[in-house]
């Protein structure tokens, strides 16, 4: 079963696409049961041609629909997804500032914000794709964070991955105030230990709660401010997916925890992004 019902692809004509879609190809039966493109711009037939005859070297339907829409490309975009009911957005709306790190233009962080949706950036999308070999899933311990788990570890499973890393990003702000107000270091120290060992036990239920999963799991407890020690775990452990949880698109997940983390990530994000957002019953 599909981890959505529809994926939308947000297409533009640029030197990516012939490899977005070759990697939309390669995923969409797993991602979702109906595949639509998206493009900011007016119709004319000729691009829809260009389009169509991308498509079909992909090995995309032919029937594949099409939403043309007018405006900025982010509400253009943003329009479709809610018009026709779209639950998950894929796009390669990323530039490369340097061999290891990529930022977002101000349109995919735009989506990123914005998006009543899950979200997958992919940076280096590839005219022969390859499967995801590891994935970083950060987590609280929300229902959201449960949701993200799952879904990460399905797609996991069906692309073979090697690995799964669900962390838990702990703060170093308690442990210092608790400092700062006098107490004395042994006491900070059996505080901060049983603090950890408390979100361990938390942390290893959510991944019990996940399901049997066959990809091996890895979960972690580390300590930081959240974007920053998230993108540098990504890239240290040359994770080929970052996860997150988002309540809303008026509630991601960093904000929750530290407002300016989430810069962070989408200032140098580490590698392709997935940004699961949905609504809970």
């Amino acid at each position: 079963m599909p981890l959505y019902r529809h994926l939308g692809v947000a297409v533009a004509f640029s030197p990516r696409l012939e490899a977005l879609l070759a990697e939309t190809a390669y995923r969409a039966r797993v991602l979702a049961s109906q595949l639509s493109l998206i493009h900011a711009g007016a119709h004319t037939p000729e691009k829809e041609g260009h389009l169509r005859q991308a498509m079909q070297k992909a090995g995309l339907p032919g029937e594949t629909d099409i939403y043309w829409g007018s405006g900025a490309p982010d509400a253009a975009i943003l329009s479709a997804v809610e018009t026709h009911g779209i639950d998950l957005l894929l796009a390669g709306a990323l530039e490369k500032e340097h061999p290891l790190r990529y930022y977002l233009g101000s349109v995919a962080r735009n989506l990123v914000r914005e998006a009543p949706c899950s979200l997958m950036l992919l940076t280096e999308p590839q005219v022969e794709p390859e499967p995801i070999r590891r994935v970083v899933v950060v987590t609280d311990y929300s229902e959201q964070a449960l949701i993200a788990l799952t879904r990460a570890l399905r797609l996991a499973e069906q692309e073979a991955a090697e690995q799964v890393f669900v962390i838990r990003v702990l703060s170093q702000y308690g442990t210092a105030m608790t400092l700062s107000e006098g107490v004395r270091r042994e006491r900070a120290h059996a505080y901060q230990t049983a603090t950890r060992a408390r979100e361990q036990a938390l942390l290893q239920d959510l991944v019990d709660a996940a399901g049997r999963s066959r990809v091996p799991i890895e979960a972690r407890i580390i300590e930081g401010h959240t974007g920053h020690i998230a993108a540098q775990f990504a890239r240290e452990h040359e994770a080929d997916l970052l996860v997150m949880p988002s309540a809303s698109r008026h509630s991601h997940f960093f904000e929750r925890l530290f407002p300016s983390d989430m810069e962070w990530v989408l200032r140098e994000i580490p590698c392709n992004l997935w940004v699961v957002r949905e609504r809970v019953p």
